[in-house]
């Protein structure tokens, strides 16, 4: 699909939203019952120009009813879970078929930078390398050729250790959050090592210049980023022209003007490979600007993306002072609240501010969250609740799943 025309490739994106609409009709209940109230036949609608007589998706949808859009029985699937930047927690479906839809076109994207299928990777996200508390500073998944490090166990005094394994495991590829591979590239250049790969890919964070910098410094490979989503409804991301592409044959991908703005889209997804969770027209929430008016010099006719707008998150502080990249994550599970927050009052201090709904079991949120700060943060820190019927937002209007406000 890559070298495909795009009158090839608006064929295949028709083709296979006629088949899910048809297939979403008959067998998910949130959709039955839709085109049953609004009168509509799902076979009138057959081109992309007909995608918008469809309702758009918002994320109260997959919070309160993620159930109703089944298309698989359960046992088919399992269930993801994710906040965001939003702290308004969505849970997901997934079926083993689009989960390798998924990694066939993220390894199609790293092909265009010479890295090799299956790479040997080491995996810098939240993952925890040792849940049974051995002392174990990395772990290693075999089938996925991965070394998994905790973004939140990087400091100064378990580097010498923690080098000695990554060396041993020689990694092809450096993957995860850019905030905690650039924790990982500055102590390596604050001791004067460096750490050659084929690349450095990256994913849920926007990048600043000077991160990218530094982990070419460190690293040598270039950066390869991609957009995605927990809802996986839209793909995107780097060539090695420098352009940013968007994945038609993943998904459908509109751009919606945001009100008030005459320069800013609100990205709207529609994926094309998730039989078993059929979604159409889902708001994501994140915003893009405007894309490059000349083509790629890299010749694909995959259309281009605008600079994504958003996912900034401040890095907390652990009690013994490491740094905790993408705060939020202790949050990604916390189901059954109408909306939560975490928030740093001071280093190792944090409050979780919770909006329950009337079906809440708060004893059980609880419990998971202080069980999440342990897992991710470590043990030693101290936790509190607040319970709220709002969170305020910010100025923008945006309610942030993750903020530093000093306890004075």
């Amino acid at each position: 699909m890559q070298r495909a025309s795009a009158e090839e490739i608006t064929a295949y994106q028709e083709r296979r939203l006629r088949a899910l609409l048809w297939w979403a009709a008959r067998r998910s209940p949130f959709y039955q019952e839709w085109f049953a109230s609004s009168g509509m036949d799902p076979a009138s609608i057959r081109t992309l120009a007909d995608l918008p007589r469809l309702p758009l998706l918002e994320r109260h949808h997959l919070m309160h009813e993620p159930d109703r859009f089944r298309a698989y029985p359960r046992r088919l699937m399992w269930s993801a879970h994710s906040s965001g930047t939003s702290g308004r927690v969505v849970t997901v479906y997934r079926t083993p078929g689009s989960s390798a839809f998924e990694l066939a076109a993220l390894q199609r994207q790293w092909g265009w930078f010479g890295i090799p299928h299956r790479p040997r990777s080491l995996l810098l996200r939240s993952h925890d390398p040792d849940p049974h508390r051995t002392g174990a500073l990395t772990r290693q998944v075999p089938g996925a050729r991965q070394l998994v490090v905790s973004s939140y166990r990087l400091d100064p005094g378990r580097l010498p250790d923690l080098l000695e394994e990554i060396r041993e495991f020689d990694p092809q590829v450096v993957e995860g959050w850019p905030s905690s591979i650039t924790l990982l590239a500055g102590l390596l250049r604050d001791a004067g090592q460096e750490l050659p790969v084929t690349a450095v890919i990256t994913s849920s964070e926007v990048m600043t210049t000077r991160q990218t910098a530094l982990m070419r410094a460190v690293f040598g490979g270039p950066v390869v980023d991609h957009y995605g989503q927990t809802e996986r409804v839209s793909m995107a991301g780097s060539c090695e022209a420098g352009g940013y592409h968007q994945f038609p044959d993943y998904g459908i991908t509109e751009l919606l003007p945001v009100p008030g703005r005459t320069d800013t889209w609100e990205i709207v997804g529609t994926p094309l490979h998730n039989w078993g969770f059929p979604l159409f027209r889902y708001r994501t929430g994140d915003e893009v600007g405007p894309a490059p008016a000349d083509p790629c010099p890299c010749g694909r006719t995959f259309p281009l993306l605008g600079h994504i707008d958003g996912r900034v998150e401040d890095t907390f502080t652990a009690t013994d002072g490491r740094p905790l990249p993408l705060p939020h994550t202790v949050i990604k599970n916390l189901i059954g609240l109408r909306e939560v927050q975490i928030a740093q009052l001071a280093p190792g201090r944090f409050e979780f501010r919770l909006v329950p709904t009337d079906t809440t079991d708060l004893t059980a949120v609880q419990e998971q969250a202080r069980k999440n700060v342990d897992t991710y943060f470590g043990p030693g820190q101290t936790v509190t609740f607040q319970i709220l019927d709002h969170i305020p937002r910010e100025p923008s209007g945006k309610l942030r799943a993750a903020v530093r406000t000093p306890d004075d």
